[in-house]
């Protein structure tokens, strides 16, 4: 049975910076790494809250990435 080994979380969050020029609007992503593998959705939460906080755009998104190794027997 193939088991998955964790590696790695990052916090990625996207922010809308206005609008282009041909109506889309336009995002900024900025990714934190080395989240701990236990954090839950809600502490996440009140992290993407206090950074976005600090700076002048619009918290749009809030994404977890978490990579795991599959390895076979």
């Amino acid at each position: 049975m193939a088991e998955a080994i964790w590696n790695e979380s990052s916090l990625k969050l996207m922010f809308l910076n206005g609008m282009k020029e041909n109506g889309d609007p336009n995002y900024i992503t900025k990714t934190f790494k080395n989240v701990k593998q236990t954090a839950t959705p809600e502490q996440l939460d009140a992290v993407a809250a206090g950074l976005s906080s600090l700076v002048t755009y619009t918290l749009f998104s809030i994404e977890r990435n978490d990579v795991s190794e599959i390895i076979q027997p």
